[in-house]
């Protein structure tokens, strides 16, 4: 996981100065643990699924992912021409 600093904060910064530092570095913590799928890896092992529930559980996302690809073929996205 990526390191997070607070940068640019002398010692003697003003409390505003230091409370806007925390909350940067807040969201740029919080940016890196979505970036890295830690929440959505922590989601999943939360409880314990037995071999027959994963393959189940595959089985159907993969049923979902034909689906998807079906639709793309058959109705493609418009591209959005811009005038000048």
């Amino acid at each position: 996981m990526p390191k997070v600093y607070l940068r640019d904060l002398h010692p003697n910064a003003s409390y505003q100065d230091r409370e806007y530092a925390f909350k940067k570095m807040v969201s740029a913590f919080h940016k890196a643990v979505a970036d890295a799928g830690i929440i959505h890896e922590c989601k999943k092992r939360e409880f314990y699924e037995s071999p027959g529930e994963k393959r189940r559980r595959k089985k159907k996302e993969s049923r979902q992912n034909i689906l998807k690809e079906k639709m793309r073929e058959n109705f493609p996205r418009r591209r959005v021409v811009e005038e000048q």
